[in-house]
């Protein structure tokens, strides 16, 4: 595939990934200049309808999705037995390959990366699709920060035309939920499953049921409770545990109902350590349950009609408790006030000003890790967690990645090489090759590079742009076609190489006036116009003709 391009518009340059059903491809889009993902459908599966199905029901499932936390798709369409999606190109890596690297991440890190793909599953639950196969190999975080969630590829549009599937147990069997397990429909609570076990392994660096065969794992997750994180790792919060073991309920509806519910409890966890579903549930233990008053004997009725409802001193305990109650939700919601600040915006600045503007707010700031980054200046903050206009407590620590400047990489020598091979390797090192212009060169052939800028071995920025100078191969020039006839096939061989043409085809004919290897015609014509370099026929005498004559 490398150089193939699709449609006329994609140039493929390298492969990048693949999975089960799929090839992924770095490439070029021609029409828009600008770097994409193509992904093909792997060859042995375009003759299995049921395949080609699926891979189209990925294109028409992400096509209509439009999020920041979603990889957006460009263009779909197929050439000959060649099908393939255009998508975007994200740079960095999947959320496996980094917990496979790192181990357990910060809590506050692991629950940033986990709203985020809560944002991208709600579009699309909003857009009655369903994932079915949320795993970490399918999220990819970006050197920005941001988790996107890719492939689609089993995704399925829930509607109430639905009402078949094909009983194939899909996706990971480490993730999947029981109810994918045991061949039911996934829905909604299923995606919300899968990520819980996502969030389980992003806060312990484990799974939560291992096993030497997808089938015991399976098993394991019916008929099992998982291990509680916390005893994998103490540093977890009691809310954050329980909402982890919510949503990998193994009966659905004790799970969260929604991604969003599970979203907003991540939140409360974090900020509050509790869940938000507690608040709304617990019975308050400062209600006051009055005795009811007993009447002496022979007393007489104090309530007799409408006159006297209540005594005197009921009424009073009613009205302070109601007072009280009042006064009590007044003072609350002051206090809360001063123990909650928005987080400023404070990317872009020095650690300095980003550490003052903090203590302004009654926030710390601590340094977690400095990056190369291709467009934050070195020195400056690139990410924060929690983000801008989060709501959080005072005194609340802000981790930030500061950037380190662009990462130096020295340029490739990429002359005398095809334009194609020299994009390559450009894109190999994280450059970016770009045709200036294309010249006439006598000595080097149409399409490889002439010149290049920067020169190689410079060091410069990745993502910067690499200027080709491409060659059209020799100049046109115009001569007359001199003439051959007469003359032996040695002698219009030397001639057509000192002219710089082209022999093609040399046709013998039998011939009684001219002897063996003496050209009898010629093509183009004696004195016509022609370019250098173009192709010559001969019709050459085969003999028996005793002598040469050369004619007039």
């Amino acid at each position: 595939m490398i150089g193939r391009v699709l449609d006329n518009r994609y140039e493929i340059l390298e492969q990048v990934g693949g999975g089960g059903m799929a090839l992924v491809y770095r490439a070029r889009d021609i029409y828009l200049n600008r770097i994409v993902a193509v992904k093909i459908l792997r060859e042995q599966f375009t003759s299995d309808e049921e395949f080609v199905a699926r891979f189209r029901r990925e294109a028409q499932a992400v096509a209509s999705l439009s999020h920041s936390n979603i990889v957006s798709i460009y263009d779909v369409g197929h050439e000959k037995n060649t099908y393939y999606l255009v998508m975007e190109m994200v740079e960095g890596r999947n959320l496996k390959e980094l917990i496979k690297e790192k181990g357990p991440f910060a809590l506050e890190r692991a629950i940033d990366i986990a709203k985020q793909i809560c944002d991208a599953l709600e579009h699309a639950h909003e857009h009655r699709i369903i994932h079915r196969d949320i795993k970490p190999h399918n999220i990819i975080i970006t050197n920005g920060g941001r988790a996107k969630v890719t492939d689609f590829g089993i995704a399925r549009a829930v509607s109430t035309a639905t009402v078949t599937h094909t009983g194939n147990i899909m996706g990971s069997v480490h993730y999947f939920s029981p109810e994918q397990a045991r061949g039911e429909i996934a829905d909604e609570k299923s995606d919300i499953y899968s990520l819980g076990v996502v969030i389980y392994e992003m806060v312990t660096g484990a799974l939560p049921f291992e096993g030497e065969s997808p089938i015991s794992i399976a098993l394991k997750k019916i008929q099992n409770d998982p291990i509680p994180p916390k005893e994998r790792n103490p540093q977890i919060g009691e809310a954050l545990e329980k909402v982890i073991l919510k949503a990998m309920e193994k009966d659905p509806l004790k799970r969260f109902s929604l991604v969003s519910d599970l979203r907003a409890n991540l939140l409360s966890a974090q900020l509050y350590n509790r869940l938000e579903e507690d608040t709304e549930k617990k019975v308050s233990e400062d209600t006051i349950i009055l005795p009811r008053i007993q009447k002496k004997k022979g007393e007489k009725s104090a309530e007799k009609g409408l006159n006297a409802p209540f005594k005197v001193w009921a009424w009073v305990i009613l009205a302070l408790i109601v007072v009280g109650f009042i006064l009590g939700m007044y003072l609350s919601a002051k206090v809360m006030a001063r123990e909650e600040v928005v987080v400023p915006d404070i990317t872009n600045k020095t650690v300095d000003e980003a550490r003052a503007e903090l203590e302004r707010a009654d926030l710390t700031l601590e340094v977690d890790k400095t990056v190369n980054h291709p467009t934050v200046e070195q020195g400056l903050i690139a990410l924060q967690s929690p983000k801008a206009k989060e709501i959080v407590r005072k005194t609340e620590k802000i981790l930030v990645t500061v950037s380190d400047g662009p990462l130096l990489v020295p340029v490739p020598d990429v002359l005398d090489i095809t334009s194609v091979a020299a994009e390559v390797k450009l894109s190999n090192q994280g450059l970016i090759g770009k045709i200036s212009s294309r010249v006439y060169h006598q000595q080097i052939p149409a399409g490889e590079v002439i010149a290049q800028e920067p020169d190689a071995n410079t060091e410069v920025p990745q993502g910067t742009e690499v200027k080709l100078i491409v060659s059209k191969g020799p100049d046109l020039v115009w001569i007359k076609m001199p003439k051959l006839t007469g003359k032996t096939l040695l002698q219009a061989k030397e001639i057509i190489k000192n002219e710089q043409l082209n022999l093609d085809v040399v046709q013998p004919e039998v011939s009684y006036k001219y002897a063996k290897e003496m050209v009898l015609r010629q093509d183009p014509a004696a004195e016509s116009e022609i370019l250098q370099g173009s192709v010559v026929n001969l019709v050459v005498s085969a003999g028996p003709g005793p002598w040469g004559e050369e004619e007039e």
